[in-house]
C-alpha cells in the first residue's frame, strides 16, 4: 500500500445489507457504493456484533466485543454501560487515538447527537463536528453532512494523511422523504392515509405507545410501503455521498491515497416479522450490515462469502495501513485483508458471535443460538437458551430436544470458547469504587431459578385475567404484587463494584385496577413507564466480588411497580437535576425524534 495513505470512513447508521443493489436489492438504491464494491472488496456476509449503536460503537472503533460505553452519556445512572464510575481499559486501542499517535490529522462530521467531541471517543479527534439540525427531524440530512465533510476534506493539512470519519443518519427513523414521494412507490397505495410525513404510522398508534417497533398490524402494501420509504432514504444517502467522492477523486481520481470504508453499526427491520426499528431481535435485518473496502492498493472485484464481523473492521484498517497495535494492547477480530490489498488466506469465518449486556449469541449458516443472561427476566419470560433454525432470511424456533438439544449443547460451547473468558476479564476490571448514588434496573436483576415470579409482560393486548396472580409478577418492565400472595420476598442479585450501600426501590405507584372502563388507559399509565417517582427505603447492604444481593420485601411492591434498584455509597447524595438549558432541550427534541426517549 502507498504511504501517506488517507483514509475516509464512511459510517452508514442504521443500514441493513440486503438494501443495496450489490446485496441484491431490485431497486437501484445504491449506485455509487456498488461502484467502490466493484472497485474494491465486498463482505457479503459481514455482521453488527450487536443490535444497535451504544453496544456497536465500541466494537468497530475497538475490535473488542466487550467494552463499556465510547459515545455521549445518555443515561450515566441507569445503565452498567455508562456508569460514571466506569474505569478505561488500557489493553483497548481505539482506531483514531492509534492513527493520531502514528501522525494522522483525525477529524470526524457526525449526524448522530451521540457521536460527539464530548465523549471517550470523540476525545481522539482532534476534531468533531456535529452538523446542525432541526431538533425536531432528529438529525441532520446527508446532504448537509455530505457539504460539510466536503468541506472538512478539502480544509485538511494536506501535508500529513488524515483520517476522516463521516456519519450519516438518513436511514434511520424518522425518515422523511427526500422528495416528497417514494422513489419506489407501492402501485396503487395511497400512503399519506396510513403514515405520517416522518415515515410513523397513523392506524393504531395505541399499538406504538407501547412499544415503538410494534409492526404486528402492518398490511402487506404497508411493509412494503416502508421498505420504499428506506430505500429513498438509502438513495438519497447514496448520491450525497457520491458528491463528497468526486471531492475527493478531484486530488486522488484513482484513489490511489485514499483508503474508503463503508461500514453499519447496526440495520434494521422493516416490518417483516411484526417488528421494525432496531431491537435485539437478532434478525438479519438487523445484524446482517454491508461492509466495503476501496482504494489505496484494494485490488477491484473481490468478494468474501464467509462470514465476517465488525470487531474485524478494526485490525483490517490497521493492516492494509501497515500499522501495528500500541504495546500491551489487543483485539478480538482479525483482519480480513493483507497489506497487498487482498483478501487474507483465511479471509471469513464459519461463525458470528453477538455480545452485549443481556445476551450473547452465535449464528452459523444453519442456527442462531442466543443466552439471555441467567437468572434473568427476560431468561424467565422467553427462555435462557432460544434456538432458531435459520432457511434464508426466515428463521424457525425450536424446541429444545432430541438432535436441536444436541445441537444447542455445541453452540453454546463454542460461545464459552469464544467469549467466556472474554466477558469475565472485562467485569472483573470495568469499574472502580461508586461515589454517587445509581440505579440498577430489573432487567439487569438475577433471581434463583426456584424464586416463584409469574412473567406477564403488560401491552396492549394484556386482559385482566392475566394480570389476576398472586405473588410476584414480572410486567415488561419492572415488578409488581397486585394481588397479596404468601408474602414470601423477591431475593435479587446484580452487579455492584464491591462496598456498603443503602438500597432503595424506584418505584411508581400503581392505582386500583378499574372495575368497568379505563383498563388499557390503567395499564399504560402503570407498566409502561420505566421512570421512578418514589423511593422506598429497603435498608444496607454490601457487595462483595462484584454481587449484591437482597430480598424485596413484598410490602414494597404492593400497589407499587418497581423499576430498579437505587444503590447510594455511604455519605453520598442524589444530585438534584440540574435546570436544562437551550442545548439540553435541543438534545431532548433530538433523541425524541429518534424515539430514544419519551
Amino acid at each position: 500500500m502507498p504511504g501517506d495513505v488517507s483514509v475516509l470512513f464512511v459510517m452508514l447508521d442504521a443500514t441493513r445489507a440486503d438494501r443495496l443493489s450489490a446485496w441484491g436489492n431490485p431497486h437501484p438504491t445504491t449506485p455509487t457504493l456498488d461502484g467502490l464494491a466493484r472497485a474494491g472488496a465486498l463482505f457479503r456476509r459481514h455482521f453488527a456484533n450487536s443490535h444497535a449503536t451504544r453496544p456497536s460503537f465500541p466494537q468497530l472503533m475497538t475490535g473488542r466485543y466487550y467494552f463499556q460505553n465510547v459515545l455521549r452519556a445518555f443515561t450515566p445512572n441507569e445503565h452498567p454501560r455508562e456508569f460514571p464510575f466506569s474505569q478505561g481499559d488500557p489493553t483497548a486501542a481505539f482506531v483514531p487515538a492509534v492513527l493520531r499517535g502514528q501522525g494522522f490529522e483525525t477529524l470526524g462530521v457526525s449526524a448522530h447527537p451521540w457521536f460527539v467531541s464530548a465523549s471517550d471517543l470523540g476525545r481522539h479527534f482532534d476534531r468533531l463536528e456535529l452538523v446542525a439540525a432541526e431538533a425536531t427531524r432528529g438529525y441532520a440530512d446527508a446532504r448537509d453532512v455530505a457539504e460539510r465533510a466536503r468541506a472538512v476534506w478539502l480544509a485538511r493539512d494536506a501535508s500529513r494523511p488524515v483520517f476522516l470519519y463521516v456519519h450519516f443518519m438518513d436511514m434511520h427513523m424518522p425518515r422523511y422523504l427526500p422528495d416528497g414521494e417514494p422513489r419506489f412507490p407501492v402501485a396503487g397505495y395511497d400512503w399519506r392515509r396510513r403514515f405520517k410525513p416522518s415515515g410513523e404510522p397513523l392506524f393504531h398508534p395505541e399499538r406504538r405507545r407501547w412499544l415503538r417497533a410494534d409492526a404486528r398490524d402492518f398490511g402487506e402494501l404497508d411493509r412494503r410501503h416502508f421498505a420504499a420509504v428506506y430505500d429513498s432514504r438509502l438513495a438519497h444517502t447514496d448520491a450525497q455521498l457520491a458528491r463528497l467522492l468526486a471531492a475527493v477523486r478531484a486530488e486522488d481520481p484513482d484513489l490511489r491515497r485514499t483508503l474508503v470504508i463503508v461500514a453499519s453499526d447496526h440495520g434494521e427491520e422493516l416490518g417483516e416479522d411484526g417488528r421494525t426499528d432496531h431491537t435485539d431481535s437478532l434478525a438479519d435485518g438487523v445484524q446482517h450490515v454491508p461492509w466495503i473496502v476501496a482504494g489505496a492498493g484494494v485490488a477491484a472485484g473481490q468478494a468474501c462469502d464467509r462470514f465476517t464481523e465488525n470487531i474485524d473492521i478494526a485490525p483490517t484498517l490497521l493492516e492494509l495501513l501497515g500499522i501495528l497495535l500500541p504495546e500491551g494492547t489487543r483485539m478480538d477480530g482479525r483482519a480480513q485483508l493483507g497489506r497487498d490489498g487482498r483478501l487474507a488466506s483465511r479471509a471469513g469465518k464459519p461463525a458470528v458471535y453477538y455480545a452485549w449486556e443481556s445476551y450473547r449469541a452465535i449464528r452459523t449458516r444453519r442456527y442462531l443460538l442466543r443466552e439471555n443472561v441467567a437468572g434473568s427476566f427476560a431468561a424467565r419470560s422467553d427462555g435462557e437458551v432460544v434456538l432458531y433454525r435459520l432457511d434464508g432470511a426466515a428463521r424457525v424456533r425450536l424446541a429444545l430436544e432430541g438432535r436441536a438439544a444436541g445441537v444447542a449443547g455445541r453452540l453454546r460451547a463454542r460461545l464459552d470458547r469464544r467469549l467466556a473468558r472474554r466477558r469475565a476479564r472485562f467485569l472483573r476490571a470495568r469499574y472502580e469504587a461508586a461515589r454517587t448514588p445509581f440505579l440498577v434496573r430489573a432487567e439487569f436483576w438475577r433471581v434463583a431459578p426456584e424464586t416463584r415470579v409469574s412473567s406477564v409482560p403488560v401491552g396492549p393486548a394484556t386482559g385482566r385475567r392475566a394480570l389476576r396472580v398472586r405473588g410476584w409478577l414480572w410486567a415488561g418492565h419492572g415488578v409488581t404484587v397486585l394481588r397479596p400472595g404468601d408474602g414470601t420476598p423477591l431475593p435479587v442479585t446484580l452487579s455492584a463494584p464491591d462496598g456498603v450501600y443503602e438500597v432503595e426501590a424506584a418505584v411508581r405507584p400503581i392505582q386500583p385496577m378499574p372495575r368497568l372502563l379505563g383498563f388499557g388507559r390503567w395499564c399504560r399509565e402503570s407498566f409502561s413507564s420505566e421512570s421512578a417517582t418514589v423511593y422506598v427505603a429497603l435498608g444496607a447492604a454490601r457487595a462483595v466480588g462484584g454481587e449484591l444481593s437482597v430480598a424485596i420485601p413484598a410490602a414494597a411492591a404492593t400497589g407499587r411497580h418497581i423499576v430498579a434498584l437505587r444503590l447510594s455509597p455511604p455519605g453520598s447524595v442524589a444530585e438534584a437535576a440540574a435546570e436544562p438549558g437551550p442545548e439540553d432541550e435541543e438534545l431532548r427534541v433530538r433523541l425524541q425524534a429518534l424515539g430514544y426517549v419519551e
